[in-house]
């Protein structure tokens, strides 16, 4: 992937790149048998092809009798010639690259049209405009140094990817590994979930659903009647802790932990300064529930998520478990009072019926 993102830069930096060449050349070639003197101009050194044009005096364009362009490794020449049948004090032959323009002209004078038979005068006055010819060269000089010196940074970047990349290899199985010995194990508590909720008898699962009790359970204090989520049943208040919970399949859903004595009644706020910490997705977006909603941009989707708290350092972290990447993290969280594990398929209705479940194969 990274091999194909350098190929499309360095695509787009030689697009990017104009180079100006030499200043063209016209050369008289004699006259031919009508009298038409043939004049021959070319110009080396560009990038990319350029346009070359044939004018009088007048500015009128004169057409090219013939046409060459030659390619040398990744420069270009071209090559015209014209027959100039009349006395014009002035023939302009003009080079365009886009808005750089290089142009020379040859002066005659009559009197080279009315002795052709007996002698062939060359006059040939070189005009170029030397001042912007010159500023345009070590402009386009300047770019090609830079544009070697962004190759030359863009391979030690990519080296450095590379070498960070195979560290990270080796010590994020570690890192997943050693937050994997504060392993808790998480049971979901009936009777903080909503009503429309369904925990499994272990307390490992959570789904949408008409629970056949519903009517017989009452909305306690103690229990979500509008979001919905559940709590784990045991809350810590020291060291460190950490969980699994498979999301795979589920489309909408909210993880984290919350202050034992959140408010779970009516619209919940998710952040921290309302006692929640909390990732999620919502509307096929990714999102960290901070004092305004986060957008995260991941590179694939979560299929468990790993949950990590470190109460005295004030750090709610989450990971993506199988592809062992960096979710979002909290820091430099205040902590005063336990914290519950939280499980959420969010507002309303979700009629999608795969389950929520806390992990214990690890």
């Amino acid at each position: 992937m990274h091999h194909s993102n350098s190929l499309q830069s360095e695509s787009l930096m030689k697009d990017f790149i104009i180079v100006v060449g030499h200043p063209p050349v016209i050369t008289v070639d004699g006259f031919d048998h009508s009298g038409g003197l043939h004049l021959q101009c070319e110009s080396e050194g560009w990038y990319p092809e350029p346009d070359l044009e044939w004018l009088d005096s007048e500015g009128v364009s004169l057409s090219s009798e013939t046409k060459e362009t030659h390619r040398n490794t990744d420069r270009f020449s071209v090559k015209h010639t014209t027959t100039v049948h009349h006395s014009d004090d002035k023939i302009h032959c003009r080079v365009k690259l886009r808005h750089h323009m290089l142009e020379t002209l040859i002066i005659s004078s009559s009197n080279m049209f009315s002795s052709w038979r007996t002698s062939v005068i060359m006059i040939s006055v070189a005009v170029v405009l030397s001042v912007i010819a010159g500023i345009l060269i070590a402009v386009f000089a300047r770019k090609n140094r830079d544009y070697d010196q962004l190759q030359n940074e863009q391979r030690r970047l990519q080296h450095e990817l590379d070498q960070h990349l195979q560290l990270l290899k080796t010590i994020i199985p570690k890192a997943l590994t050693h937050l994997r010995t504060h392993k808790v194990n998480v049971i979901l508590d009936a009777d903080t979930a909503h009503l429309r909720l369904i925990v499994s008898d272990d307390g490992k699962q959570v789904r949408y659903g008409k629970n056949r009790q519903t009517e017989r359970v009452d909305g306690g204090k103690d229990r979500f009647d509008d979001y919905l989520g559940v709590l784990g049943k045991d809350g810590f208040s020291s060291g460190c802790f950490y969980f699994e919970v498979q999301v795979k399949g589920q489309t909408r859903w909210h993880l984290g932990v919350t202050r034992e004595s959140v408010r779970r009644k009516g619209l919940i706020n998710l952040s921290p300064e309302d006692g929640y910490w909390t990732v999620g997705l919502f509307g096929g977006e990714y999102r960290a529930y901070e004092s305004s909603t986060v957008s995260l941009s991941l590179s694939v989707n979560p299929q468990r998520v790993g949950v990590f708290v470190n109460y005295e350092k004030g750090l709610v972290s989450f990971c993506d478990v199988e592809s062992m990447s960096h979710i979002s993290s909290f820091t430099n969280q205040s902590f005063h009072e336990k914290l519950n594990p939280l499980v959420s398929l969010g507002y309303g209705r979700n009629e999608n019926p795969t389950p929520l479940i806390i992990c214990d194969d690890y």
